[in-house]
């Protein structure tokens, strides 16, 4: 077994299974029998469609059993937890209905008298491994569409927040998802994860996570030629230009970096920030951020949740005495915050003067950290935002219109916000470019992503014999 702490005690609060690859193995086999035989498999579009519509019924009426569970696991505040599940179900209606449009779709040839269309086939058994910050809503991202496409899952939470997983695969059963068609497999990556993507009745990978944890992925995904679709990590741009709604730019920047504690792909770390106004920015920023009040995760008035788990806590505050010593300007120190809370508190933390060689810049904190620099015109700030190896997403803060749909388009990400931030629906898609990952998840393409063409001609006319003269 497992202990799984409470992030806002430090302490045990439960047990997770330690699989191994056996436990792998017994999960593949069981979701390959569910996708060859039995009502699943034998379920055309419009019945998967009413199975996924009876899940989204039951996760409408009963949302709140998962909402503890996920608290206790990562120590996301319960404010921000009710608000996801409370539309949990919506994903998997959005899902449903994509599955009813499912339908052969014609091609054009231009052969005589033969004609072919192209039929969409689900994968088979889908591998799902999702990351501890947002379990269940990163989990409907993959599970939604694998199963509208008709696939079946294995899911591997991660080991740090598993319980609400557990409890929602338990739900589902009980809303009549057939057996076999989701199964839930927790323990070690290196144990259960490598044992689950190298198993050869995989079919396909959807993962989100580190960058590091992505490049395991892809490579042992390789191995058997197994395609994958990696969402990782993100240090994204908040640019503000001097013409902006100071106030609601302000709302932006504390709710991209702060909210969840900054620990979320998209949140915009590099404040990027035209010097004539970046005085008055910051002032803002320190004074909004500086009200903030830590607490305990499951009292709905809490302003600052604790980090995760105690090695991402680790990792975080190395990173914040590493920007102290390379010459940043720490302008509000979460690790004050922090202390004398008995978990893993870390508040907002605020660092000018960042420059583009220092780690803070460089690298994912995944937490509540900003960074800040100044710009004098707009090329300089495109130039700043650009500055990084990694491409999920950025934020563009103008009262001008065409500005802000310029320097959109000039930004190298998978997603790019104007004058608001953090926005996330089923019918925008979700994705970075660089070492943020490929492939995509959610939009119109994402039931797509979970199903192969296959190609069927027909011929209307005698075939010649091909050797006659």
């Amino acid at each position: 077994m497992i202990d799984s702490i409470d992030p806002a005690t430090g302490k045990v609060w439960s047990k997770l299974a330690r699989c191994g690859a056996v436990e792998a193995d017994a999960a593949i086999r069981s979701a390959d029998r569910a996708f060859r035989s039995g009502p699943w498999a034998a379920a055309d579009a419009e019945t998967r469609a009413a199975m996924l519509e009876g899940l989204a019924d039951v996760l409408e009426a009963r949302w709140e059993e998962l909402v503890e569970p996920e608290v206790r696991d990562n120590g996301k505040r319960i404010s921000e937890v009710r608000g996801q599940f409370a539309g949990l179900h919506s994903w998997y209606r959005h899902f449903a209905n994509a599955a009813r449009h499912l339908g052969p779709e014609p091609q054009t040839n231009t052969i005589p008298g033969v004609e072919s269309v192209g039929h969409r086939i689900p994968y088979g058994v889908v591998v799902a491994i999702t990351p501890w910050n947002s379990p269940l809503m990163i989990l409907a991202w993959k599970l939604a569409p694998a199963l509208a496409a008709g696939n079946t899952v294995v899911v591997k939470p991660s080991e740090m927040a598993t319980a609400s997983t557990v409890a929602f695969a338990r739900m589902a059963f009980e809303a009549g998802l057939p057996e076999g068609v989701l199964n839930v497999v927790t323990g070690l990556g290196p144990e259960v994860g490598e044992a689950l993507v190298r198993h050869p009745l995989t079919r396909k990978v959807t993962f989100t996570g580190s960058v590091a944890g992505g490049r395991k992925v892809a490579e042992a995904a390789a191995a058997g030629v197994v395609p994958t679709t990696l969402e990782l990590g993100g240090k994204s741009a908040q640019v503000v230009f001097a013409d902006c709604d100071l106030e609601s730019t302000v709302n932006g920047v504390m709710s991209g970096i702060f909210l969840s504690n900054g620990q979320t792909c998209v949140a915009g770390s590099r404040l990027i920030v035209q010097s004539s106004i970046r005085d008055a920015l910051v002032a803002r920023l320190l004074e909004c951020a500086r009200a903030l009040k830590p607490g305990d995760p499951m009292d709905p008035a809490t302003q600052i949740g604790p980090l995760a788990n105690a090695p991402h806590f680790q990792k975080v505050t190395t990173m914040i005495a590493r920007a102290k010593e390379e010459g940043a300007d720490c302008l509000l120190d979460g690790i004050e915050t922090g202390k004398g809370q008995a978990g893993y508190y870390v508040g907002p933390t605020i660092f000018d003067k960042v420059t583009p060689d220092m780690q803070l810049w460089r690298e994912e904190v995944f937490g509540p950290v900003l960074a800040i620099t100044s710009f004098e015109d707009e090329a300089e700030a495109i130039r700043l935002a650009n500055d990084t190896n990694y491409g999920l997403a950025g934020g563009v803060w103008t009262s001008d219109a065409q500005k802000g749909q310029r320097v959109a388009e000039a930004i190298h990400t998978g997603t790019v916000y104007i004058n608001h931030y953090r926005s996330v629906d089923p019918g925008s898609p979700v994705g970075g470019v660089k070492l943020s990952g490929y492939g995509r998840e959610l939009g119109p393409e994402a039931i797509k992503d979970f199903l192969q063409t296959k190609s069927i001609w027909t011929g209307s006319q005698p075939v010649p014999d091909p050797f006659s003269a």
